[in-house]
Formats: C-alpha cells, sequence, structure tokens
C-alpha cells in the first residue's frame, strides 16, 4: 500500500496527541523522515500554542452583557404586547347572527380595568425603555 500525503495528515492529530498505536507512529515518523519540508511544517504547527478554551475577563463581560440585554429587550416586548392587548381590549365585540355586543357598551366596568391595565403597561414599558437607555 502506498501512504499518501492525505493518509498522513489524518493520522497527524492522533500523532500529536500521542493517541496512536505505536505501527502508526512509526509510519507517520518513517513518512516525515522520507519529507523534510512536511517533517518543519508539522514541527511548525505543533509548537505553536494553542489558544486557551478559557475566556478572558472581557469576555465574560460582554457576555453577561448580552444576556442581560436579551433579558431587558425580551421583558420590554412582552410589556408592549400586554400593552397593545390590554389598550385594545376595551374595543373588541362578539358578532353573533342576532346582535353585536361590544365590550365597553356591555362590560363597562370590565372595559375600564383592561383599559388601567393597558395604561399601566405602557407606563411600565415607557419607564423599562428610559431605564435601559444608554447613558
Amino acid at each position: 500500500m502506498n501512504v499518501t500525503k492525505n493518509i498522513i495528515n489524518d493520522l497527524i492529530p492522533l500523532y500529536a496527541v500521542n493517541e496512536c498505536s505505536g505501527d502508526t507512529r512509526a509510519l507517520v515518523e518513517e513518512y516525515l523522515r522520507q519529507n523534510p519540508q512536511e517533517a518543519e511544517e508539522l514541527k511548525r504547527i505543533l509548537t505553536q500554542a494553542i489558544p486557551s478554551a478559557m475566556p478572558s475577563a472581557d469576555q465574560l463581560e460582554e457576555a453577561q452583557s448580552l444576556r442581560e440585554a436579551r433579558r431587558r429587550v425580551r421583558r420590554r416586548s412582552f410589556l408592549m404586547g400586554l400593552a397593545i392587548f390590554f389598550s385594545l381590549a376595551p374595543f373588541s365585540f362578539l358578532a353573533t347572527e342576532e346582535r353585536t355586543y361590544w365590550l365597553f357598551l356591555e362590560a363597562p366596568k370590565t372595559a375600564l380595568v383592561y383599559g388601567a391595565l393597558g395604561i399601566g403597561c405602557w407606563i411600565a414599558y415607557a419607564v423599562g425603555r428610559k431605564h435601559s437607555q444608554i447613558r
């Protein structure tokens, strides 16, 4: 069997971390002895520093800021949805074949409660938006 560069390239990761059998190690070393240019390339790759898997403090702070921003946007979106719903609820109606029922006319107290909830949600939305603006 002819050992090609592609086969050696497949074996290099195992060779580099010493996870291959003795026969495989001998095969790779023999190929590298016959091809000194590729041996130099492998040596250069193995001596490069591997980047740390541990994120830096700046990256951790950035990730925390991103999570906080996502949380605020979700909360604000939820408040806006509630505000729109409760603002429009007093004007809702039910139409049947016989009659149209308007919430505002049929149950004014319920419509007033929905309207008050809508106003409260809009106020909470505005306060949250003002609070989250970049200073």
